[in-house]
């Protein structure tokens, strides 16, 4: 009779719950990691479903922009100013549109919600995570969502 195999462990398969393990992971003790912790090489997986954004100005701009939310988008939003591009994007603007309650708290935020866009519910999972070069004052930010589109077509 053979043995029955161990179950193999389950790799997190949401992107915003590897996000926030890789930024508790890249943290440590401190109270927020700063943008140069970040690998790309350790998230590369995440790294096309994420994006950047520089708040050290009042005006402030996506940093980065992954290839698969470019698709998304539409548009590459890198060097823009995020109120432009919420502004310009339904889609931006129900994805990101909460990150400014990251600065605020200095602390991850998630949102998994859902909104209608040409006629189609799309629902979707985001988190933006606080970056600090001096461990007090958020500089960037750092985010993943991915979303799924509902078709009101039957």
């Amino acid at each position: 009779m053979n043995s029955p195999t161990p179950p193999q462990p389950q790799t997190e398969q949401r992107l915003t719950f590897r996000l926030l393990s890789y930024w508790n992971r890249i943290r440590g003790e401190r109270r927020m990691p700063s943008l140069s912790d970040v690998n790309i090489q350790e998230i590369l997986e995440l790294w096309y479903f994420s994006f950047t954004i520089d708040v050290r100005e009042t005006d402030h701009k996506f940093h980065y922009l992954g290839s698969s939310l470019r698709d998304v988008f539409k548009e590459d939003y890198t060097g823009y100013s995020v109120q432009d591009a919420m502004n310009d994007d339904v889609m931006v603007n129900n994805t990101i549109g909460f990150y400014e309650r990251a600065i605020l708290s200095q602390e991850p935020v998630m949102e998994a919600e859902s909104f209608f866009s040409e006629g189609d519910e799309i629902r979707y999972r985001s988190i933006i995570v606080p970056l600090s070069s001096d461990g007090q004052t958020v500089d960037f930010l750092m985010g993943t969502t991915n979303y799924k589109r509902f078709s009101s077509e039957k």
